[in-house]
């Protein structure tokens, strides 16, 4: 298990890796998205201070139940954050943001040239393993994350399109189609990565309502 780089026109980044998505069954090489040479290098730093086998890592992420692991984190953050406080009003019309990868600057326009990772890896939920990607601050160690979207992959056809260092995209086959199962997700969520609510749309009905029909998933750690 292991990646290399390539570098594309950010203009050509969106239908290179959609081509390489259909011919990842073949080639066994999984594309995503990683941005422009800062945030190479920087997702880079990762592999420096992880001497972990993305094998051993991944061989640890199945032995993971999701929901128990969440139940965890929901004990010792209960009494800090009331699960009341942070499911908040079911939202009115919501826009939905998003993109395929990260091909694209804060502004939203495309930067000129960005690099895409090719993981030599049996699933798309495996490549945070092979970028030893968490660990730090209050983003989860990388076995934790290729558990989540091994899950996802499996309910939500979610494919992971974007890895950068702070920052992972995905596609989403399978999106939720009604509030019950797009809370149920937004839950998970949640815990999986609290910042995309404490700092961004701040309550897991908004979250919820954004996931409803979307395409597109982003998470962000601080």
């Amino acid at each position: 298990m292991y990646y290399e780089t390539i570098q594309v026109n950010g203009d050509k980044a969106v239908d290179t890796l959609i081509a390489r998505l259909e011919g990842f069954p073949k080639t066994g090489q999984y594309p995503f998205l990683i941005g422009d040479d800062f945030q190479r290098q920087r997702a880079e730093e990762s592999l420096k201070f992880n001497d972990d086998d993305p094998r051993d890592i991944v061989e640890s992420s199945l032995s993971m139940n999701v929901e128990a692991w969440i139940a965890e984190q929901v004990a010792l953050n209960e009494e800090l954050t009331p699960s009341e406080k942070l499911l908040g009003p079911w939202p009115g019309e919501t826009e939905r943001k998003g993109s395929i990868g990260l091909h694209l600057d804060h502004r939203g326009c495309v930067k000129p040239r960005v690099f895409m990772g090719l993981a030599r890896i049996a699933e798309p939920w495996q490549l945070p393993a092979v970028m030893k990607f968490g660990g730090w601050n209050s983003c989860s160690e990388p076995a934790v994350h290729c558990a989540f979207h091994r899950l996802w992959q499996a309910e939500y056809g979610a494919w992971i399109t974007g890895l950068s260092n702070d920052t992972i995209k995905c596609l989403v086959e399978l999106p939720p189609r009604d509030p019950d199962a797009a809370l149920r997700l937004a839950w998970q969520q949640y815990w999986y990565c609290n910042d995309i609510v404490d700092q961004g749309c701040g309550t897991i009905s908004r979250l919820a309502a954004q996931l409803i029909n979307s395409p597109h998933w982003f998470f962000w750690w601080d």
